[in-house]
């Protein structure tokens, strides 16, 4: 699985990163690069317990075997509304805020072994299934703009 965990899985999300610019069109959803970049630091700020997020309410997908599919095999479906928290911080310096989701990977992976903190949707997920998710996450994103 990758995992931001994994310095060669980290390398090449962050060379795609660097690939993204403030013009770049995104293929699919709303957001446009500069909101792009602020999205992924909310959320990895989410992950790393410095962003407190509200409940869904979807239990269902607390549990095995359907938080394990969607961690970890099924892809993230295109065009899906993300909480309210996660779109909260607005633009500022382009390349000031790519630096924050870099210097944010690198905190997330430095995560020390045990549970983090609750999720809006999957509920308590350990620091190792936050890695592997903003892994997909990131990699999703990039994949909408077309990295």
């Amino acid at each position: 699985m990758p995992s931001l965990r994994s310095q060669a899985v980290r390398n090449r999300l962050i060379q795609r990163l660097q690939r993204l610019t403030p013009d770049t069109t995104p293929q699919w959803g709303k957001l446009d690069a500069p909101r792009l970049l602020c999205h992924l630091v909310d959320t990895v700020a989410m992950a790393l317990g410095d962003l407190p997020t509200r409940s869904a309410n979807t239990k269902a997908f607390h549990h095995f075997p359907l938080k394990h599919l969607i961690l970890y095999v099924l892809p993230f479906p295109k065009n899906v509304t993300t909480a309210p928290e996660l779109l909260a911080t607005a633009p500022s310096d382009f390349e000031a805020d790519r630096q924050r989701v870099v210097d944010s990977i690198g905190r997330m992976a430095a995560k020390p072994r045990g549970m983090g903190p609750e999720h809006p949707f999957f509920g308590p997920l350990t620091n190792e299934e936050w890695n592997a998710l903003q892994a997909k996450h990131l990699d999703h994103h990039l994949r909408q703009f077309g990295l």
